[in-house]
């Protein structure tokens, strides 16, 4: 007796958790696996070291055949891995038993070492006490039930063992087996009354009776047992992310396994409410709270079987990237959410003053040597010597960074630009071993880690599905087929993706090759791209939920579903979608795109026939019915990009339309400068998508689109100005256009160029310059009046305007003497010529228009022209030469 129970413990044993380990490396080692599980061999301490090798089951098939430098061969490759020594062998069947050999050879091919190891596949064993009636005994699918049916059979003149009443199992008299209908597949030991039954089959699942009788043909007892037989639970895979919010979501999948229970520990204790932002600690999705880590177990069970994953969970700050942006035109991602570590200089200590700001506006950052720093995001950023760190980004963010630097005289030592994009969220995924299995999220980024580095690879190539070439290279020169989004790092060996679709999902091949042209590596991965998912609570009546199209909804419909003697779950009061409760059979009428697990049923592949309304009915053990709980389900499909187009009305308005593509319900939301739109800047519209900004309204505008499942935004530098000019071909042009766009007025040819800056309480000018042209035609020019468009200081705008006069004086003064000299020499009849007028220079106050309460001064350029002259005009005598006139007007 002592002998088979301690057989069952250690077969038990062995198969617990279904994922076995065993030590091959000493000759003649035995190792077990169970049935449909997983076992790892450790065959040698490192195959790097080793020349040659093979690893061969039953002296015939070799299974494994590699060595250093050299190409491994894994004839199950589709359900194993090998790493460095380690061999995982997935999916065990009974063909898998067997003796296996391993075979080294050194460089000059003689063989170094052999030996064996037996590898035994079993099925899992239950042992079950049937002496109680109504005993409730369980056994795995393909494995083995011993069942305790009665302490011995030598005191039992007849008994009767029948499965549902009707068929009769096993037959005997005392110490006698007069029928076993299964004999095949079991054995039954009448000295201690055990019935052991392999191979099992969902079949056997049923009640059984045994009945026993006296001499007299009596019966002296009965009792049933109920025997349920499941598929135990295999490898489980955990999976966490960081949330936007700094919340960790962690999702616990098991392979296989029928009613999987879910527990959770972190540190060795249950997890607490305090602890839980959602679910809870027997459910196999949860959110953990801001700030919540540590060493993180799922343990997923049924009756027959048990299995635990564990990983360390490190406090979310949401997704950080790091970038260098010591080089100008660095190009920098965040994620959504996220945080990003941008490098911006060496060092602080040295530099005299520096600025660092947004599109050409906004100055971020502001500081230098012994000098205070200002830091106009500083809630949600950090600056260290160098480093800024942006926390909780959102694509706001996205936009050019200009750093300037300047020394101690002032002037700009530096300038260098980057481009920070931030994008939805963003995974990473080691694929660096064969079979890989990443994920993105539709729309989001994916960081794909491909190699150590391909500085040492001679030539390599990245395809999907086999026939389509993704990328290609040699050493760090690369041809990229999706370079417009995505980016081949050789350095690091990673390929990032952006704006994923679900067409990027499927098998890629990586293939590398020496300088002979041999391949030395492939191995693949496969990439599934999985749409929004959204989270509700259902567990309050009349919740409202949103899920998106083609995505994925959780919903909360109880706190346990094993406590609860009955439910089902309906829509639209009709079809009954769960149907389940205590000790019953779950019901899932779309289980091949949904899962529940005690409360939590998620819904996968979103379609709008999933809107409605949904009812959920519990019941006690009487048949009671309590309240219904009702929730409404609502499926939008996210918005996608935003199209954001402006353009600059006759009276110098501003016309901005916002729309997005796709998305149901949006909801449109505009802010310039960071601020929402005042009544005194919008001259039509408000918070719609559909806008009109007041004249001389400029500056950073942002439109965000959102609805309940999405959110995405546009941004845009508005600028209007008014130009004034007429081309050499006699166009005349005055009209208010796009400063960022303007292409037109551009044939100036002697128009000095002027930028202005702020400084103190220094005036904002509005400069208008006309050309002379040998041709006598007029060119007039007019530039904007945006302090944008001026950088330097207004001391010597003016003083290239005074330079510019006193030439064309000095011109106008030569000219018009030549021509009176010409007219002195000629025919009073043959004066019908030119007559010049002079530039009339003005200093105009702006009225009505204030820059931070400093008046606005306009520095117009009169024209200077030939006009013709009527012939019946009265002649000028001598050579008298008429002058501008100077003056300013208040």
């Amino acid at each position: 007796m002592e002998a088979v129970f301690g057989l069952l413990l250690m077969l038990l044993r062995v198969s617990h958790g279904v994922e076995t380990s065993c030590d091959g490396r000493q000759d003649g080692a035995q190792c077990y696996g169970a049935l449909g599980g997983t076992v790892v061999l450790q065959l040698m301490d490192s195959a790097s070291e080793i020349f040659r090798y093979e690893w061969s089951k039953n002296n015939k098939t070799a299974i494994l055949q590699g060595g250093k430098n050299k190409k491994l061969i894994n004839q199950i490759e589709k359900r194993s891995s090998f790493s460095d020594g380690t061999f995982r062998i997935n999916s065990l069947s009974r063909t898998d038993s067997g003796e296996y050999t391993l075979q080294t050879y050194d460089s000059s091919g003689q063989r170094s070492e052999q030996r064996t190891l037996q590898l035994f596949i079993q099925g899992v064993e239950a042992y079950c006490d049937g002496r109680q009636d109504g005993a409730q005994c369980y056994g795995a699918l393909g494995g083995t039930v011993v069942l305790q049916l009665m302490d011995s059979t030598s005191e039992i003149f007849r008994y009767e063992w029948k499965k549902n009443k009707i068929i009769t199992i096993l037959r005997g008299k005392k110490n006698n087996i007069v029928f076993n209908v299964i004999d095949d597949r079991s054995f039954f030991t009448p000295s201690d009354g055990t019935f052991r039954i392999n191979n099992l089959s969902r079949t056997d699942s049923g009640e059984y009776t045994l009945q026993t009788y006296d001499s007299s043909g009596q019966r002296s007892e009965q009792r049933t047992l109920q025997l349920f037989i499941q598929a135990p639970v295999s490898s489980v895979l955990l999976v966490s992310e960081c949330l936007s919010q700094g919340w960790t979501r962690v999702s616990c999948s098991s392979e296989g396994g029928d009613s999987p229970q879910y527990s959770w520990t972190l540190d060795g204790h249950t997890l607490t409410d305090a602890e839980l932002l959602s679910g809870n600690h027997e459910t196999n999705n949860i959110i953990l709270k801001q700030d919540v880590s540590g060493r993180l177990v799922c343990s997923v069970r049924n009756h027959i079987s048990s299995v635990s994953r564990e990983e360390n969970i490190s406090t979310c700050k949401g997704v950080e990237t790091s970038c260098d942006g010591r080089q100008d035109g660095a190009q920098c991602y965040g994620a959504l959410g996220g945080t990003v570590v941008l490098q911006l200089m060496d060092s602080t200590s040295e530099i005299f003053r520096y600025e660092w700001s947004k599109n050409n506006k906004t100055a971020i950052l502001q500081g230098g040597k012994n000098k205070k720093l200002i830091n106009q995001i500083e809630n949600r950023s950090s600056f260290s010597d160098g480093t800024f760190r942006i926390n909780n980004l959102s694509r706001n963010d996205s936009g050019e960074y200009t750093l300037q630097t300047y020394d101690s005289s002032g002037q700009r030592s530096e300038q260098r630009t980057l481009q920070l994009f931030i994008q939805g969220v963003e995974a990473y995924c080691d694929g660096r071993q064969d079979g890989a299995q990443c994920y993105g999220a539709l729309g989001g980024t994916v960081v794909l880690q491909l190699m150590d580095s391909a500085s040492e690879i001679f030539k390599y190539e990245w395809k999907k599905n086999k026939t389509t070439t993704i990328f290609w290279g040699k050493k760090t020169i690369v041809t990229n087929n999706i370079a417009n989004r995505s980016l081949f790092t050789p350095s690091d060996g990673t390929f990032r993706i952006n704006n994923l679709s679900r067409t990027d999902s499927g098998e890629y091949t990586l293939q590398t090759y020496d300088s002979s042209g041999q391949r030395s590596e492939q191995r693949t991965l496969q990439l599934f791209i999985q749409g929004v998912e959204t989270y509700c609570d259902g567990r309050q009546d009349g919740a409202q939920c949103y899920g998106a199209l083609g995505g994925t909804v959780v919903l909360q419909l109880m706190d346990s579903a094993s406590e609860i003697f009955r439910y089902e779950w309906k829509k639209n009061n009709k079809t009954a979608i769960l149907q389940g409760g205590k000790n019953k059979k779950l019901i899932n009428q779309i289980e091949n795109r949904s899962s529940f697990s005690d409360g939590t049923f998620r819904i996968n592949n979103l379609s709008r026939n999933n809107s409605g309304e949904y009812t959920l009915q519990t019941y006690d053990s009487n048949g009671k019915k309590s309240e219904p709980q009702t929730l409404q389900l609502f499926i939008q499909a996210p918005v996608s990009s935003v199209l954001l187009v402006s353009e600059c009305l006759s009276q110098g308005w501003t016309r901005v339309s916002c729309s997005s593509e796709g998305g149901d319900s949006p909801q449109y939301n505009l802010t310039l400068d960071g601020h929402t739109l005042t009544d005194a800047e919008l001259l039509s519209g408000n918070q719609t998508n559909n806008i009109i900004l007041k004249q001389n309204v400029s500056g950073h505008l942002v439109c965000s689109v959102r609805n309940h499942v999405s959110s995405v935004s546009r941004e845009e530098r508005i600028s209007c100005i008014f130009i004034n000019c007429t081309l050499s071909n006699g166009t005349h042009i005055s009209q208010w256009v796009s400063a960022a766009t303007n292409t037109l007025c551009i044939e100036l040819t002697t128009a000095p160029t002027t930028e202005t800056s702020t400084v103190g309480k220094e005036t904002v000018n509005t400069v208008t310059i006309t050309n002379v042209t040998s041709s006598n035609q007029t060119v007039t020019s007019s530039i904007s009046d945006d302090p944008w468009y001026f950088r330097k200081n207004n001391v010597v705008a003016i003083a290239g305007v005074l330079l510019a006069l006193v030439i064309l004086v000095l011109v106008g003064v030569a000219v018009i003497c030549s021509q009176k000299k010409q007219k002195n020499d000629k025919p009073k009849e043959e004066t019908d010529e030119q007559e010049l007028t002079y530039a009339d220079v003005r200093f105009m106050q702006r009225q009505g228009q204030q820059v931070q309460k400093r008046a606005e001064v306009e520095v117009e350029y009169g024209q200077v022209k030939f006009p013709q002259r009527p012939r019946q005009s009265v002649e000028r005598a001598g050579d008298d030469c008429l002058y501008a006139q100077v003056h300013k007007d208040r």
